[in-house]
């Protein structure tokens, strides 16, 4: 460990002013022990300036990068940081909330070399190695401990890619990440300690009325303004709009993710470059050019407008993969040599060798040490996501991460509970990757359950139970200190005996999917839990989702529609395109067309008799925001991709205020 000297600093954004900034090792009020045991990853404000801390156990070199100006091409200025353990550590005395910075590393892959400038290839050996590294100094990095980023890569302004572009400068174009201090004063004293003691009223185990929905979805159609909303697709927006949830008499909303994500990371947002950061563009002060801790200001704020409604708000967060994708090779390229606007498969091709990978967070900062590796290290295992870049859940800084991702939005966003995307990945081995198991001992998903800032919060934690690779449903372990305390598990059997108890004249009523038959479906699922010790309440009925069909839709059509069409208008003008996949999505709905010959009474009727299975059912009910005024989205059971994210897929409150109005009023009356 070394001191570094005061350093005179020429602004090197500006020329305008120079600044004297003094760097050491570490902050004084932290100890070398507790930062090698990852306790101080990400900034640290101290009374005189910020602590930066970033984990990777492979670099050989990692350099922070402070910017005054967040789109210049060079940095203000740079300065090495000190390794300890895994973790890479300095001071910075001087600066505060609103300092904008990133990382560059070197590895075995790219060792450093004192002559090296950015835009250089000076010292590269490979784009990755045999143990997977994709170390690169011509990236700048975002932390993953960021609290909030500037906005998207500007790939206008340079590549994030290895292999053909392994030496384009990201130092102007990559998101920055930022230092802030939030202030908010915060109105919810009374549900926060409500929430603690186990007793807030309406919001017991059992109380639970869940709605699923999008956050830039439900508001960013103008027409929302009929109920209040002035900041359309907006954290702000569905704050504005929580009377209208509160009258509809939900307990909970549960939202799409909301973790920042790539520009082509798709409308529902699965793909996540931060577990920390909120998303930039569902900003009402980010679209006005506000400061950036104002993103987290408004993110709270619409918590508490939720709360003062007595609505908790539960994310959807994912901590399977993140947004940096999977290798460009895996992405194919068709051709239409016949020129019928038809793809030949024979004609498909990678665009890419195997090197080439976007380098914009974890992977540049130390590949191996975050993702699943395989074929010699040099590919990204997705056999349980289907993605191409599956986290090291159960690798210590990839845990660690998560637990300080939930405790932060616990804590500081006051959120009150969690869905766990492919939930199965948090319960697989480190060394067995998408290997089925039954006793998940010792790995994150006990450490969820048994964590102490979670259950003071009485945090609710819900596992989507099943992976790409199998079904783990019924195996989501209780706290090892409460058995009342534990795993809630989205019920897919409840979602398909209801749809094929609707929609197919023949299936009995006694008829059994795996345990369960039409009893059991209405009787908390008992003969499937039961044994797990979850109570009926653990248990979360749905039978629409954002995965699949709408209701209205699962009354409408009999098979999915997921070509060209307004929810997937990129595959009317290029079938081409990887985002056109009409073959994406389930094909076996279980749906059924209702209201054949222009008579929609039946299939209301349908749509009444839906919800009625689910709110009379025993357990947790979860319905689709939007089928209250039977949304539909054209048959589409699959509009995942950055190109339905357009006004056929938000919440269209003219069309349903316009279109049947009477009818839909009547259903909405009747969900309410």
């Amino acid at each position: 460990m070394r001191s570094l000297l005061p350093l005179l600093a020429c602004g090197c954004a500006s020329a305008e002013y120079t600044r004297l900034y003094h760097v050491q090792d570490k902050a004084d009020e932290l100890d070398w022990d507790s930062i090698a045991a990852l306790d101080h990853l990400g900034p640290t404000i101290t009374e005189r300036g910020v602590n930066f801390g970033v984990y990777s156990a492979h670099a050989e070199r990692v350099e922070l990068m402070l910017f005054d100006d967040p789109d210049a091409d060079r940095p203000t200025q740079q300065f090495p940081m000190t390794q300890y353990g895994d973790v890479w550590n300095l001071y910075v005395e001087g600066v505060g909330s609103g300092q904008t910075y990133g990382y560059v590393a070197w590895g075995p892959n790219w060792p450093y070399d004192e002559t090296f400038v950015p835009g250089s290839t000076t010292g590269f050996r490979a784009d990755v190695d045999e143990s997977g590294n994709r170390f690169n100094p011509n990236k700048l990095l975002i932390d993953p401990y960021a609290k909030v980023l500037t906005r998207d890569h500007d790939w206008s302004r340079g590549s994030a890619a290895s292999g053909p572009d392994n030496a384009r400068s990201t130092y102007a174009a990559a998101s920055k990440s930022v230092v802030i201090d939030s202030t908010y004063e915060w109105r919810d004293a009374d549900w926060q300690a409500a929430q603690a003691s186990g007793n807030n009223p309406g919001h017991g185990p059992a109380d639970l009325i869940v709605y699923e929905v999008h956050l830039k979805g439900f508001s960013n159609s103008p027409t929302s303004s009929r109920y209040g909303v002035e900041h359309f697709g907006t954290y702000r927006g569905l704050g504005e709009g929580a009377d209208y949830l509160s009258d509809l008499g939900i307990t909970a909303v549960e939202l799409l993710p909301i973790h920042e994500k790539p520009g082509d990371g798709g409308y529902w947002g699965y793909n996540n470059l931060s577990w920390f950061a909120p998303e930039t563009t569902y900003s009402a002060a980010f679209q006005d050019g506000g400061e950036p801790v104002e993103i987290v200001d408004e993110f709270k704020w619409m918590v508490d407008e939720l709360h003062a409604r007595g609505i908790e708000v539960i994310v959807d967060v994912v901590y399977n993969h993140t947004g940096e994708g999977g290798l460009w090779r895996t992405k194919l390229y068709f051709e239409d040599p016949d020129g019928d606007w038809q793809c030949d498969p024979a004609v498909a091709v990678n665009l890419d060798s195997q090197e080439v990978a976007s380098l914009l967070a974890w992977r540049g900062l130390d590949s191996s040490s975050y993702y699943v590796m395989a074929d010699a290290n040099q590919r990204y295992w997705d056999g349980s996501t289907g993605v191409g870049n599956q986290v090291r859940a159960n690798h210590e800084p990839g845990q660690r991460m998560i637990l300080d991702s939930l405790r932060y939005m616990v804590e500081e966003l006051h959120v009150d509970g969690f869905r766990f995307d492919l939930a199965a990945v948090l319960g697989e081995k480190d060394d067995a990757p998408s290997q089925y198991w039954t006793t998940p001992t010792g790995t994150t998903l006990n450490l969820i359950a048994d964590d102490p800032v979670l259950q003071a919060h009485h945090t609710r934690i819900i596992a989507e139970p099943w992976s790409l690779a199998y079904d783990a449903s019924v195996q989501y372990p209780m706290s090892s200190n409460d058995p009342n305390v534990g795993w809630g598990e989205w019920n897919g059997i409840f979602r398909d005996w209801w749809r094929n108890w609707l929609n197919d004249d023949n299936y009995p009523l006694n008829a059994k999917i795996g345990p369960l038959d039409g009893g059991g479906v209405l009787t908390g699922s008992y003969d499937r839990y039961a044994a797990a010790g979850k109570k009926p309440y653990h248990v979360v009925n749905f039978i629409t989702a954002h995965d699949g069909f709408t209701m209205f839709d699962l009354m409408s059509y009999g098979e999915k529609e997921n070509g060209c069409g307004p929810l997937n208008p990129i595959c009317c003008v290029d079938t081409c395109s990887a985002w056109c996949d009409p073959t994406s999505g389930e094909s076996n709905n279980h749906s059924r067309v209702w209201g054949a010959g222009g008579d929609e009474s039946l299939k209301r009727q349908m749509i009444r008799n839906a919800f009625v299975g689910l709110l009379i059912s025993q357990g947790t009910p979860m319905m689709l925001g939007g089928d209250e005024w039977m949304r539909t989205q054209y048959g589409n059971n699959n509009a995942y991709s950055t190109w339905a994210d357009n006004e056929w897929n938000w919440h269209r409150w003219g069309e349903w205020q316009s279109t049947y109005a009477w009818h839909r009023a009547r259903m909405h009356d009747f969900v309410r």
